[in-house]
């Protein structure tokens, strides 16, 4: 029987990834206190949460750079550390998101307490879509320096950590090959209690429109609206879909916003720039814009899609791929790193050019045609999240972990 443990999770938008971990980990008996930004936070049941004025970023217009910002944040984490420390809070492991700084200065305030780095992503301007998107010409000038200055805090963490994750081989490989080997490849984790397939699900839209298992429904989920996740091309492929399909319904959920990637210039971002493109061709009434939604009705669309799309330049692997996959959602996703670790085209998914809005539509209107193949790529779909991402074996592989950093650190030196 593990012994249970005191854990600190810091993370700038806590719970962020750290959603499922910290609920996971507090339900096998371990005391979980999170850190994260000052009111970003939502409570979660069981979670001693500490939102401390200190750690607000500062202002977006702030001239310093990326690498001064991250230090200053650095130092504000570190105070509001030192706070819990002289209330008695001593952990037996620190989990934390190092892209903005975290971890700079925690060895200050405990210096023998084991700290676990979850750096994400080590960038470059190809994880940008630079050499990936046909749309994108050469990344500005001052792109490529941006991107080492904020490399530089990611590798700080990787370098002083005492043990590094990352949620997938990919963003692993994405680091320097001499620092690789100090990364562990720990998914978060899919919670299959939650997400899972039903047969007796049905979603109302804001038209009134019902949409059930076994309907022609295509979703798509990015928490912006923007090429880093394919939305251009999702768009160009929706004139031929719905040509070939008079029934289809398109549920698309994200906010109108920039996001990582280039910005569009036009007024109503990269939604309003594609409706203007496509203006003619698109019938408007069976394409349904979502803004963000509640959690709860983003599983509901994946219960019902007949298939999902999931598209994205080389970067970090999003929650919704899994999560569709987990609920039932055949998923037709791009050809690439991020992509291709999860999915064997034709065995469990689909997978189609990224620059290629034809072919992704075509393999759209395959699933919506042909029932049987739709349910056995849904069924390798959810086994393929079973096997290999289930929450479960993501808890018990952290909780290793952090049981023998914590054990290590208890142990008296020779």
């Amino acid at each position: 029987m593990p012994l249970a443990m005191q854990l600190l999770l810091i993370h700038q938008n806590f719970p962020g990834q750290f959603r499922h971990l910290a609920l996971g980990l507090q339900r096998r008996g371990h005391r979980v206190v999170a850190l994260g930004q000052g009111g970003a936070a939502s409570p979660l049941s069981g979670i001693i949460q500490v939102n401390d004025p200190g750690c607000v970023p500062a202002d977006p217009e702030d001239p310093r750079s990326e690498l001064e910002l991250a230090l200053e944040r650095g130092r504000q984490v570190a105070g509001a550390c030192a706070r819990l420390r002289d209330q008695g809070f001593r952990p037996d492991a620190v989990l934390f998101h190092s892209a903005w700084g975290e971890g700079f200065d925690l060895r200050d305030v405990w210096p023998d307490v084991p700290l676990v780095a979850y750096p994400e992503l080590h960038g470059s301007t190809l994880l940008l879509g630079y050499g990936f998107d046909a749309d994108l010409r050469e990344p500005p000038a001052d792109l490529a320096a941006q991107i080492r200055r904020q490399n530089l805090i990611s590798l700080a963490a990787v370098v002083e950590a005492d043990a590094v994750v990352c949620p997938t081989q990919f963003q692993r490989n994405t680091f320097p090959a001499p620092l690789r080997g100090r990364i562990s490849v720990i998914h978060e984790g899919v919670d299959l209690d939650v997400l899972h397939p039903r047969a007796d699900i049905c979603v109302r839209l804001a038209s009134g429109l019902l949409l059930r298992p076994g309907d022609p429904v295509v979703t798509y989920c990015s928490r912006h609206l923007e090429p880093l996740r394919g939305f251009r091309t999702l768009m160009r492929a929706l004139p031929a879909l719905q040509l070939a399909h008079p029934e289809v319904q398109v549920v698309i959920v994200g906010e109108n916003s920039r996001g990582y990637g280039p910005g569009s210039c036009h007024d109503d971002g990269h939604r309003g720039e594609m409706l203007e493109l496509l203006q003619g061709r698109l019938d408007l009434e069976r394409i349904h814009f979502l803004d963000r939604i509640p959690y709860e009705h983003l599983i509901s669309l994946w219960q019902v899609s007949a298939a999902h799309v999931y598209l994205s330049y080389p970067y970090a692997l999003s929650w919704s791929a899994l999560e569709a996959m987990a609920c039932g959602a055949p998923l037709v996703g791009s050809r690439g790193p991020t992509l291709e670790e999860v999915i064997s085209s034709g065995e469990n998914g689909l997978l189609v050019d990224f620059n290629d809005p034809a072919a992704l539509a075509a393999s759209l209107l395959q699933l919506l045609e042909e029932p049987d193949q739709r349910a056995r790529l849904a069924r390798a779909g959810r086994a393929s999240v079973e096997q290999r991402y289930s929450l479960g074996m993501a808890l018990d592989r952290y909780e290793t972990l952090l049981q023998d950093l914590s054990a290590a650190t208890r142990s008296p030196g020779p």
